[in-house]
């Protein structure tokens, strides 16, 4: 019973590089409360490929400014998870912190270095006034519950609650090298796949019913044993 799955490892919120975080999943995308919100797709420019780029002083201008703000949201989602502290905190500071975000990517994407660093600092601003506000608030930063579990097999999984959890493990934890780690929503995704029809028929008539092996059927092989 193979499922086919694409898995890449989802990118922390980053000002500087410009990518939408992800993670792939068989067949689609996870959205919801975990998927930040979109970024403009901005790199900075090759120095061998786009030479007149590398050294544009508007353009080298935009990616530094960038860098702290950068290295403060990455902390910042490490320590909360991600796309989780605006949610931690009052809907006018969310607002504001959002309204600053479109304005930086309003700047970016008009490619004004002066306006970019100035949205990047009310940014870096806004980053410390949720922390303090989430803190203030009785909330704790992100501490992700893990189920490890190795199959019979050797394959070393870990279950997590959700993309925040799973990116927080995947990022900080040393036990979780090599680990697959999944977050409940991808596994629900996986066993509402087509292939795993008959074995979620078998659950529902027959409750207590356990999976012992799985065979794969070899290609061209019409006979269901």
């Amino acid at each position: 019973m193979a499922t086919q799955m694409t898995r890449k490892t989802p990118d922390i919120i980053c000002y500087a590089n410009r990518r939408a975080p992800q993670m792939a999943t068989p067949e689609t995308t996870q959205t919801g409360a975990h998927e930040m919100a979109h970024k403009i797709n901005r790199r900075r420019p090759d120095p061998l490929m786009q030479r007149d780029g590398y050294t544009d002083p508007v353009a080298e201008g935009i990616h530094h400014s960038i860098k702290p703000l950068d290295r403060l949201a990455v902390e910042m989602e490490l320590k909360w998870g991600c796309d989780r502290l605006a949610g931690l905190v009052s809907p006018a500071t969310a607002a504001r912190f959002g309204s600053a975000k479109a304005k930086l990517d309003a700047a970016i994407e008009s490619n004004k270095p002066v306006e970019v660093a100035h949205a990047a600092a009310v940014l870096l601003r806004g980053w410390s006034v949720m922390d303090a506000e989430a803190v203030a608030g009785g909330h704790t930063p992100l501490e992700p519950t893990v189920w490890p579990h190795t199959a019979p097999g050797g394959l070393r999984v870990a279950i997590v609650q959700g993309n925040a959890e799973a990116i927080k493990t995947a990022r900080t934890n040393p036990a979780m090298k090599g680990v697959k780690i999944y977050s409940l929503d991808e596994i629900g995704l996986i066993l509402e796949a087509d292939s795993n029809a008959l074995v979620n028929a078998t659950k529902h008539f027959f409750p207590g019913a356990r999976v012992a092996s799985i065979k794969n059927k070899n290609p061209g092989d019409d006979a269901p044993w």
